[in-house]
């Protein structure tokens, strides 16, 4: 009876300060290993989709959590929304799908060419939506040369996550679940005396 009451408790607290601990944790990694590479000039830079993405990995904790008779399980960053699963979520945002994409990592150079680059680099094309947001498309650095060489573009730096080598550990954080079963023991202690 107790050790239900333990685990009943327990799963609330992975939704609440648990679940605030872990997200705590992983937007600090997310500022500190992601967004260094950022470029300013990108539309679509992971940092205007921060918030979304805070708010996904709330949601997927608190979606995932199952009492078992022996565990508790949970599991944050649902990777078919963010596009490391073995299907994409149709549901998706481009945001997380960008922010997927540099967690999994980036093979090649590429150069980001803006909507008011593509208007200079084809003035008599009506049409200047690029990629998926509209907002702006990645070239293949190779590709984007041959456009500087023989269209006479103007030379840019590479895409500042192009040969990102991914964030395989991203999720592995560290939580110590221990001060939280002390916290529901002392209170079941108070409770029973």
């Amino acid at each position: 009876m107790i050790l239900q009451e333990v685990k009943k408790e327990l799963a609330e607290l992975v939704k609440t300060e648990i679940a605030n601990e872990m997200i705590s944790k992983l937007m600090n990694k997310f500022d500190e290993e992601i967004l260094p590479f950022e470029d300013e000039e990108d539309p679509v830079r992971p940092s205007i989709f921060r918030e979304e993405f805070e708010d996904h990995l709330i949601k997927s904790i608190i979606n995932s959590v199952e009492i078992t008779e022996d565990s508790i399980k949970y599991g944050v960053g649902d990777p078919d929304k963010l596009g490391l699963g073995e299907e994409l979520d149709s549901d998706t945002t481009d945001g997380l799908k960008i922010i997927g994409t540099i967690l999994g990592g980036i093979a090649g150079e590429y150069v980001l060419v803006t909507v008011d680059m593509a208007r200079r680099m084809f003035p008599d094309s009506k049409e200047h939506n690029l990629g998926r947001t509209g907002l702006a498309h990645l070239m293949a650095k190779d590709d984007y040369d041959f456009g500087v060489d023989h269209y006479g573009w103007e030379p840019k730096t590479i895409w500042s996550f192009s040969n990102f080598p991914g964030l395989p550990d991203f999720f592995e954080i560290e939580i110590d679940l221990g001060k939280y079963i002390d916290k529901i023991v002392k209170g079941l202690e108070t409770r029973i005396v």
